[in-house]
């Protein structure tokens, strides 16, 4: 019977599971290009500039004009003062934090979990599907293989556009020679032609750490959708409490005083350009409770999956003891 339901639930899913998964895809596959115009076209053509106008370093010069102000709630959404828009990895690596991903992400893992139990109840549709041979945890059980199925299929789609938008690309040659014909008096157009080698294999790291902030979402979400009864409202809960927690770890980033809350946030352990960039798994959790300074170190990824997997048990056990209210 759980096999059934899992097919049924995949059945109601899969046009909007096909939507987000193009969606993803293709992001992906035009972010490539992007990084391409930026870090073969643009970011020369600035290094250009920096080196006529003799400024020393060029990037702290350029994160001190673009990302002062404001500007640093951008810097701290795209992965903090790290991330070095010359190098064509660091670039590729920003889309896994765009709004686009983090959005669909979050919409998938809330729209989802939020119709999973409230939104039966909303229908009328719960009293039916449990008059069938399906113990509640059975139905919380199937939901889980659902995410377990879903979650890293969505997940494929940036690794494969990227794959994708590179092979469309081609290499990332630095032609010079353009940057000559803008008019720039002192560049030599003879230059030499650069061809920046990288290689973006690392992002398949980077999406473990999507997959577990999915299901981390998901999780809590199937907990508010297990003690309510209209799905609307249950994504009105989760999407104010994933806002928050947004909110608090983009401003733990720039307002050393309320940093030591960013741990709270399910955000502050989705760092993928660390795993991408430098294959680094693990948070110390020093960088926020003690000055920058060392203290001890967290799994990030296995605690997202702890996180909803804590929600998970929470649904299972409120939804097996509370009373079902009749349909609305």
């Amino acid at each position: 019977m759980t096999l059934i339901l899992v097919r049924k639930l995949l059945r109601d899913i899969r046009w909007p599971l096909l939507v987000v998964w193009l969606i993803l895809f293709t992001f992906s596959a035009l972010w490539v290009k992007i990084a391409h115009s930026v870090t073969t076209e643009i970011a020369p053509f600035f290094n250009t500039l920096g080196e006529l106008a003799k400024i020393g370093n060029v990037k702290e010069t350029y994160d001190k004009v673009v990302f002062a102000g404001p500007g640093k709630v951008s810097q701290a959404v795209l992965g903090g003062s790290n991330i070095n828009f010359n190098n064509p990895l660091d670039f590729l690596a920003v889309q896994m934090l765009h709004p686009v991903v983090m959005v669909l992400a979050c919409l998938w893992g809330i729209g989802r979990a939020a119709g999973a139990i409230s939104g039966e109840l909303e229908k009328g549709t719960m009293e039916l599907l449990l008059s069938q041979p399906v113990p509640r945890d059975r139905l919380i059980f199937a939901h889980l293989i659902v995410d377990l199925l879903t979650i890293p299929l969505i997940c494929t789609a940036p690794v494969l556009g990227t794959q994708f938008g590179l092979w469309v690309v081609g290499e990332f040659v630095v032609d010079y020679s353009t940057i000559a014909k803008a008019g720039l008096p002192g560049v030599d157009p003879k230059r030499a032609v650069e061809t920046l080698k990288f290689s973006a294999l690392g992002q398949w790291g980077a999406v473990v750490g999507l997959m577990a902030l999915m299901f981390a979402i998901s999780g809590l979400t199937m907990l508010f959708s297990a003690c309510g009864r209209s799905r609307w409202r249950v994504i009105g809960w989760a999407v104010l409490t994933i806002l928050i927690m947004f909110i608090l770890n983009v401003l733990g980033q720039i307002w050393v005083d309320i940093a030591f809350l960013r741990p709270l946030s399910v955000f502050y352990y989705y760092q993928p350009q660390n795993i991408w960039l430098h294959n680094q798994w693990l948070l110390d959790l020093g960088e926020v409770w003690n000055g920058g300074q060392p203290m001890f170190q967290i799994p990030a990824i296995p605690l997202l999956f702890a996180v909803g997997t804590a929600g998970y048990l929470a649904a299972l056990r409120v939804f097996t003891k509370r009373d079902l209210p009749s349909p609305l």
